[in-house]
């Protein structure tokens, strides 16, 4: 059966005579009224009845465009969805948080996504303006109007050690304890407002030894495994040498925040509840 015959039909009961049908669908009259009996021969019954004053649906036409209207809204759904398959989005993720998005994709039913390596600033710019859909970042401390944020996990911040250093034996690490050692730091925002944690320090007083800085999350991780210095900006549960210990911090530090962010306009549904499922899951 032609949808378009079923469109016609749904047209005129809408219209309730040929001819304001015929305008609305811009074809001629009797081209609409041929194609209205080839649908009910094809079907076996009168959808309509015609007088002078236009036409009714029979029962039986009530019966049939009740069913077809929803079969009909059916096929439009899943027209979409199929033009929807040849859509890429595009996922922001920021420096260390690999192993979150491989969290998300691994929710989700279709692969059509492409990750791009960025940080959670420019995400925010990005998704705002909708070059962006969505991403994987670190806590900002303000929104752009029309994005959306969901907290996915909070992190206490640990220390990261060598397993050699004189600091390892300790069950707990006091910031007094750890001011004199060499801090490394990230250059990227592998934790966004990663120097926060220098805030931690001040409110003891304290003034915390920098040590050489990396250029990304993982050469944090390969400069704390060269004994260098010590990190407090990678995740605990983070994949790193049996060489390296987390110690916890004794003072209150601010945690680390991994949050979803999206735009609020875009259709990206399963993406959101992907996130949502990864939130709760913890």
């Amino acid at each position: 059966m032609d949808l378009r015959y079923v469109r016609y039909a749904m047209a005129i009961a809408r219209a309730g005579s040929l001819r304001r049908a015929a305008a609305a669908l811009h074809i001629a009259q009797p081209t609409l009224s041929e194609q209205l009996r080839a649908l009910e021969k094809e079907i076996g019954v009168e959808l309509f009845s015609r007088s002078s004053s236009g036409v009714t649906l029979t029962e039986a036409g009530e019966a049939f465009l009740a069913q077809a209207t929803v079969a009909v809204d059916a096929f439009e759904r899943a027209v979409a969805a199929a033009r929807c398959t040849g859509e890429t989005a595009r996922l922001g993720v920021a420096d260390g948080l690999a192993d979150v998005a491989a969290r998300l994709l691994s929710q989700l039913r279709t692969g059509r996504l492409r990750m791009a390596p960025m940080g959670t600033a420019e995400q925010m710019v990005s998704i705002a303006d909708g070059a962006l859909q969505a991403g994987l970042g670190y806590a900002p401390g303000s929104l752009p109007r029309g994005v959306g944020r969901m907290l996915i996990h909070r992190f206490p911040v640990r220390a990261l050690l060598h397993r050699e250093h004189h600091l390892a034996e300790y069950e707990t690490l006091s910031l007094a304890d750890l001011a004199g050692e060499p801090l490394v730091m990230p250059e990227s925002d592998a934790v966004a407002g990663a120097r926060r944690f220098l805030e931690a320090f001040v409110r003891q007083r304290l003034h915390p030894r920098l040590g050489p800085s990396a250029a990304s999350h993982d050469a944090v991780v390969s400069t704390v495994g060269e004994g260098t210095g010590y990190a407090l900006c990678v995740r605990e549960g983070t994949t790193v040498p049996d060489s390296l210990v987390f110690i916890p911090i004794k003072e209150d530090v601010p945690p680390i925040e991994v949050v979803f962010l999206w735009n609020r306009q875009s259709d990206v549904h399963e993406l959101v509840s992907a996130a949502r499922h990864l939130a709760r899951s913890g």
